[in-house]
């Protein structure tokens, strides 16, 4: 989700600072299948990780980043951008933080002076 938030933005250094939220949920979790879609209280966890993004209001983008169609559309549905859907190797039990971080970043095409992960589980 694009915003405009010239008035809420941070101010460092006297420029105004640009923030990604980034939303990791891979679709393959072996413990607890389909845990970032489960629902809880009516909505799925994913849902949680959103709102509260789109709330604090200091989020130029706020971005799911997934291997599932599925998750994808329910972020959409939600209010996040899912421009893309992450490769399966960079969506295992074993993948690192910092690669499907920079598939992300890469996908976007753009800089931001900060992101934040913000686990559904979390």
């Amino acid at each position: 989700v694009t915003r405009n938030r010239k008035a809420s933005r941070g101010v460092v250094g006297g420029s105004v600072t640009s923030a990604l939220a980034l939303i990791p949920s891979r679709g393959g979790s072996l413990r607890v299948p389909n845990k970032n879609i489960r629902r809880l209280n009516g909505h799925p966890l994913i849902a949680y990780s959103i709102a509260s993004a789109r709330a604090s209001g200091i989020y130029d983008r706020i971005v799911v980043s997934t291997d599932s169609e599925e998750i994808r559309e329910i972020a959409l549905y939600y209010g996040a951008e899912a421009p893309f859907l992450r490769p399966g190797e960079l969506a295992t039990s074993v993948s690192i933080d910092v690669e499907w971080i920079k598939h992300a970043l890469t996908e976007l095409g753009e800089q931001f002076d900060s992101f934040s992960i913000l686990r559904p589980t979390s």
